[in-house]
């Protein structure tokens, strides 16, 4: 190309070898924001983001101006225009980071990003844009941080490694993750003294911004950096035994496995079980002691520590616990030690986390006992470098379909146990689904198990789920039964609340409005929550990481969010329905054009998303309901999740500043027209994609809605068997009244003609069409549209009884759809594999493929699949002769098929049944209907040549030349259902006539 731009830092451009440097004016954010996409932007949007302040009219006229002024530098002639929308698509520094970044090429991706992007371009007169580069910033430089501490994680160059963290605590200061790369490294380069310095500074500014101390493993790094240059802490990697069952204590048999294994380690002398309160660490550490007593013949002890709060009271526990006596004015532990002298021994120290700040303490223990060796429970970590830890999680938990095998689960084992500890009658079986429901809800967190449990005295276990969806005032209860600190939820969370700082308190209560996890990043963007108050919170055992991921156990998300004042929950849902809606207008065009990482990433995020448009919505944000929309619709219909979007779509629709909003109201209904179509809803879907074309005006902005509300009418007119009046509409939508379409939008528009003329029986048309589509598809890389498009050519072929050339197109669409997660069109692949199986006899294949599209349909409600495959089902039974199990199947086929009024069920319905007919005896009516269905005005020109294809095959028959008896093909289709369980002798008499 011509041109190229450089985004990071100071914006410049390269044009034919000559830089210049881009002024901050409307010019340069325009030219910036399309180089960034790299992709066609509505004229709409871009006037929204430059004048957001402007009626639409007048930024349109702006838009207009700024492009002619930048059209008349030599750059800007390559800014291509079509339709509403415009491009520009030239190599930038960013375009490069990210294409090194995908293909694993690290160092040129490092090298790449000079500065923050866009430096110098911030507006903060305008909210719309400044929200916009924000979210840019904060996800390139996440992407940057990812990189760079991938590339400190290997080997490399001690000088390289500390300018490259060096530059990472510059962008953020506060990254203790940064920190401790830099500090490993000056510390491998002999630079020990620096890197004790750097901590220091670390330490005060974290102190002083704050309020925080340093983690543990930040500590026990510093605590390390005496260590001979080069050394790498050791990191054991044990293989993890299977469960033994052990009727004497509940669960945690791999824990109790990995306990033993990790104390019998050389050199290991001190463990930590870490986790939450109510996790049951202290359970565990004295079930560990038992476990442990034949291996340490000196002795074992357990120590409790809850009421200890100095290290003199700890050494005085420790004493009194073993039998031992203090005197004089000695160190009390170092007495503690010269009693233990050499003595091969086993502690536990239980709930030490109010002691942490006096944790060196038992350094001086064991190194003065060689043979102690220590377990202590705790919610903090110690901070200690010969500290290894076991982190406690919830006990597993069963899943929904895991019902007729409770006892296999720990967490369905210990909540049964309690229970019939206040209620010996309960049987678990009966009240399985509902003991399935409590275990997830509280995650396998035992005393939550517990305190429920102990609700089955005066509630069966579905009341008790019932009260835990509602809240968890039920857990709330003080239970006498259980130790004082233990006695509620409430209690136990307090303890922990009581041990974080003021800035610890907001985070964790401003995090409560995440749903199903979340990033450092969105964290910081929605809360403020930096990587060292995250770093803390984990620590305290009250924030976790999956992956790459942090969430809150569901629990302590409720007991946060409950001491989130109402100033402070306003502002966070507010910043966080803010970053979400850009992360959907950011991932749109990805999502809508099937890009995998793209839909893994929303995946991710999916609750949050959805948690961000209802907030939205309720709280009127225009400007994030239309940008959210178009990627929330398209994902869920390719991750087959339609029914999902539509209430989203519907509570949207009706809310009051949206009917006053014609343009948005009509973009909401054309999206709702088509997840109804999705669902089969297909009166619905033509009601409303109607009004949305009579609120779409005829301006450039609603251009894209009326496509869409056209496309809706013509796929629902193609479906009910109006394929001359889908063709003129589809016909419309590729003319648009001469304004020229964008290449995706033509494409598409191509593809869903050919359905039309395929349908008509213009098949060679219809080729010429769906070609031409599927070349334009590939050349954008729209993988979603691809997909669809290859399995539509496979579909025309298969009209023309062209298997063989049908399947190579099946095969490349399925591998596309299962590499992306394309769900629907997956499903749609699987059921045209079907239809090849049963025309070709491969009746094996034929099953195997019914029973997977079974499941995507069911999960997607797709109701017509279903039928679909309920008809496949009955014809493959008759061809393995199981007249009984065909009528089954064809009779639940078509009473799901009756009420959407499909005329190509309906008529396959009837068809199927004229192959039952015949297997049983009945072939000159099963011909006579066949000729039935070939007549019926609603019968499509593929299932007329298939019939007829079909009777050709089975040929002429004495009685063939009779009239149809005046059967109406409702009235035939509903006897079929009913009359099932006779064999359907009425209506076969009914048909002789």
């Amino acid at each position: 190309m011509q041109t190229r731009l450089q985004l990071f830092g100071a914006p410049s451009l390269e044009h034919r070898g000559a830089p210049v440097v881009l002024p901050f004016e409307r010019r340069s954010q325009l030219l910036a924001l399309l180089a960034l996409r790299r992709a066609w932007v509505g004229r709409a949007e871009l006037a929204a983001m430059l004048w957001p302040d402007q009626v639409p009219k007048l930024a349109y006229a702006n838009l207009r101006k700024t492009l002619f002024r930048l059209q008349t530098m030599p750059w800007g002639l390559q800014i291509e225009s079509q339709g509403g929308a415009l491009r520009f698509d030239a190599d930038t520094d960013v375009a490069a980071f990210e294409l090194a970044l995908r293909e694993t090429r690290i160092d040129e991706a490092l090298v790449l990003r000079r500065g923050e992007l866009l430096a110098g371009f911030d507006d903060d007169a305008n909210d719309a844009w400044s929200a916009w580069l924000h979210f840019e910033r904060d996800r390139l430089r996440s992407a940057w941080r990812g990189a760079a501490l991938e590339r400190l994680g290997g080997e490399i160059d001690p000088a390289a490694g500390i300018e490259l963290s060096a530059r990472l605590l510059e962008v953020d200061p506060l990254d203790e993750a940064a920190l401790r790369a830099h500090l490993a490294l000056l510390s491998r380069a002999g630079q020990g003294a620096r890197a004790r310095q750097v901590y220091r500074e670390f330490v005060a500014r974290l102190a002083d911004e704050l309020g925080l101390v340093p983690s543990a493993e930040l500590q026990a790094l510093h605590d390390a950096l005496g260590s001979a240059a080069g050394a790498r802490p050791p990191n054991p990697r044990a293989s993890v035994p299977e469960a033994v069952h052990d009727a004497g204590f509940v669960g945690r048999s791999v824990e109790r496995q990995r306990i033993a294994e990790l104390l019998s380690q050389e050199g290991a002398r001190l463990l930590c079980l870490i986790g939450p309160g109510g996790m049951g660490k202290t359970r565990l550490a004295r079930r560990a002691l038992l476990d442990l007593a034949p291996v340490y013949p000196e002795g074992t002890s357990f120590v409790p520590l809850e009421d200890v709060a100095t290290a003199g009271e700890l050494a005085a526990r420790i004493a009194r616990e073993l039998g031992l006596t203090l005197r004089g004015r000695g160190e009390p532990m170092d007495q503690v030690g010269a009693a233990l002298g050499g003595r091969r021994m086993l502690l536990v120290l239980d709930n030490f986390e109010q002691l942490v700040a006096e944790a060196r303490v038992l350094e001086v223990l064991l190194k003065s006992c060689q043979g102690l060796k220590l377990i202590v429970t705790s919610r903090v970590r110690l901070g200690l470098a010969m500290e290894q830890l076991l982190p406690l999680e919830g006990l597993p938990c069963p899943e929904a379909e895991d019902q007729d095998r409770l006892e296999a689960f720990d967490a369905v084992r210990l909540f049964v146990t309690a229970a019939q500890r206040v209620e010996p009658a309960l049987v678990p079986a009966a009240e399985a689904a509902s003991i399935v429901e409590i275990c997830r809800q509280v995650e396998g967190l035992p005393l939550a198990l517990e305190l429920a449990a102990a609700w089955t005295r005066v509630l069966s276990c579905a009341a008790i789920a019932t009260e835990l969806r509602q809240g968890i005032e039920l857990l709330r209860a003080v239970d006498t039964t259980q130790p004082a600190r233990h006695a509620s939820i409430e209690l136990v969370f307090e303890q922990s609340w009581q041990h974080l700082t003021v800035k610890e308190r907001e985070a964790l209560a401003a995090l409560s409005v995440f749903r199903g996890g979340f990033t450092a990043e969105a964290a910081r963007a929605a809360t403020g929550a930096g990587l060292a108050v995250l770093s803390a919170l984990a620590d305290k055992s009250l924030l976790r990481k999956d992956g790459a991921r942090l969430a809150l156990h569901p629990l302590v998300q409720q007991l946060a969010s409950a001491r989130l004042g109402d100033g402070a929950r306003a502002k966070a849902q507010s910043a966080h329905a803010a970053y979400f809606a850009q992360l959907l207008a950011h991932e749109g065009p990805a999502v809508g054009a099937g890009d995998r990482l793209a839909l893994q990433r929303i995946d991710a995020e999916f609750e949050n998303c959805r948690q961000a448009w209802t907030h939205a919505v309720a709280h009127a944000q225009a400007e994030l309901v239309a940008r959210s929309m178009a990627a929330l619709v398209n994902f869920c219909e390719h991750r087959g999740r339609s029914g999902e979007a539509l209430p989203l779509m519907q509570d949207a629709v009706e809310a009051a500043f949206i009917q006053a909003d014609p343009a948005l109201q009509a973009s909401l209904l054309a999206n709702r027209a088509q997840l109804e179509y999705r669902l089969d809803r297909y009166a619905e879907a033509q009601a409303t994609a109607a009004h949305a074309l009579q609120l779409a005006r005829r301006r450039d902005r609603d251009r894209a809605t009326r496509l869409q509300a056209l496309n809706v009418l013509a796929t629902c007119a193609l479906r009910t068997g109006r394929f001359a009046e889908a063709r003129v509409l589809f016909t419309q939508v590729l003319g648009q009244g001469g304004a020229p379409l964008l290449p995706l939008e033509r494409a598409a528009a191509l593809d869903h003609l050919a359905l039309a003329e395929k349908s008509l029986g213009n098949y060679d048309e219809a080729l010429r069409l769906s070609l031409e589509s599927l070349v334009e598809h590939r050349r954008l890389g729209d993988l979603a549209s691809v997909a669809l498009c290859l399995n539509n050519l496979a579909a025309l072929y298969m009209a023309r009884q062209d298997y063989a050339a049908a399947a190579p197109y099946l095969r490349e669409s399925l591998a596309i759809s299962e590499r992306v997660g394309l769900v629907s069109v997956r499903a749609y692949v699987l059921s045209n594999l079907v239809d090849i199986g049963v025309r070709t006899g491969d009746l094996d294949a034929a099953e195997g493929y019914i029973g997977r599209t079974l499941d995507l349909a069911q999960a997607a409600g797709n109701r017509a699949l279903l039928v679909a495959m309920k008809l496949q089902a009955s014809r493959v039974a008759i061809r393995r002769g199981d007249a009984g199990a065909a009528r089954v199947a064809l009779a639940a086929g078509l009473e799901s098929a009756l009420p959407l009024g499909m005329p190509s069920l309906n008529i396959g319905a009837a068809v199927t049944f004229a192959e039952l007919l015949d297997a049983t005896g009945e072939a000159a009516l099963a011909r006579r209907l066949l000729a039935f269905a070939i007549a019926h005005p609603l019968t499509s020109a593929p299932d007329r040549d298939e019939i007829s294809a079909q009777l050709a095959q089975w040929g002429r028959h004495p009685g063939d030349d009779l009239p149809w008896p005046g059967v109406e093909l409702n009235e035939l289709l509903q006897r079929i259902v009913a009359e099932a369980g006779l064999a359907h002798a009425p209506l076969i008499s009914l048909l002789r006539g």
